[in-house]
C-alpha cells in the first residue's frame, strides 16, 4: 500500500474537428481557477496533448487553432494522483468565436492493477478526527484497518513507531509506503512506518488538502 500525499495530477486527450480528423498544432491552455496559474501545450501529429504535474484544483482548459472556433472546458476538478482524459472537438469558424462546456473530467486509472481511494478536501475538513490526524480517514477505504491498538514493545523495535499503524488487505503495517510530495516519509524507528511528529501524529488536517491510497498488486 502507498499512502500518497502528492500534490499533482495529469490530464491528456485528443483534439479533433467535426469530421473526426485529428487537429495537429493546436494550442491547449490549462488555467488553474484558484491561483490563475497557466500552462500551455501543443497537439502532436496525432492530435494528442498532455499536461503532467498539475497542482490539484479547479481548472479551465481551452483549445485554439487558426480557422476554428476556440473550445473551452470549464468546471474540471483534478484530484491528487488523478489521470484525467478530456477530448476536444473544434468547429470551423473565426478564432474570436468561443464554445464553452462546463463539466467534470473523468478519472482514468494509470494501470489496471491499481486501486485508488481518494479522500477529498470536504471529508478531511468535515469529519471528526481524534487529534486532527488525517491518516485516520484511510479507513474510509475498504480493506484498511487501524492497527494502532495492536502495537507492542518499546522504542527501537519492530512496531515502536509513534504514529498510527494501518493494515491494508491483511498485510503487515510494515509493508506500507508513505509519500509526501513524492518523497518517502517514514519514521526513524522502522522502515515504511509513518512518522509521528512532535504531536505523535502524522500531520494536522490544516497541512493536507486531500490524499490518495493506492494498493499495488
Amino acid at each position: 500500500m502507498r499512502a500518497s500525499t502528492q500534490v499533482s495530477a495529469a490530464i491528456s486527450g485528443v483534439v479533433t474537428d467535426e469530421s473526426a480528423a485529428v487537429v495537429p498544432g493546436a494550442t491547449v491552455s490549462a488555467r488553474n481557477l484558484e491561483t490563475e496559474a497557466q500552462r500551455t501545450a501543443s497537439t502532436d501529429a496525432g492530435g494528442h496533448y498532455r499536461f503532467t504535474e498539475l497542482p490539484v484544483g479547479e481548472y479551465e482548459f481551452g483549445v485554439k487553432r487558426a480557422g476554428f472556433q476556440r473550445a473551452v472546458r470549464a468546471g474540471i476538478h483534478l484530484a491528487v494522483g488523478q489521470e484525467a482524459t478530456v477530448d476536444f472537438t473544434l468547429k470551423v469558424g473565426e478564432v474570436q468565436q468561443e464554445i464553452t462546456v462546463t463539466e467534470g473530467a473523468p478519472a482514468v486509472s494509470a494501470t489496471t492493477e491499481e486501486m485508488a481511494g481518494i479522500v477529498a478536501e470536504q471529508q478531511i475538513k468535515s469529519l471528526p478526527l481524534n487529534g486532527r490526524s488525517y491518516d485516520e480517514l484511510m479507513t474510509l477505504n475498504p480493506g484498511i484497518v487501524n492497527f494502532t491498538s495492536q502495537k507492542t514493545g518499546g522504542v527501537g523495535i519492530s512496531n515502536s513507531t509513534v504514529g498510527n499503524m494501518f493494515s491494508v488487505s491483511g498485510k503487515r503495517p510494515q509493508q506500507n509506503l508513505f509519500l509526501l510530495n513524492g518523497i518517502e516519509y517514514t519514521g526513524a524507528a522502522e522502515n515504511n512506518m509513518q512518522t509521528g511528529g512532535t504531536s505523535q501524529l502524522l500531520l494536522g488536517i490544516d497541512a493536507v488538502r486531500e490524499f490518495n491510497v493506492m494498493l499495488d498488486t
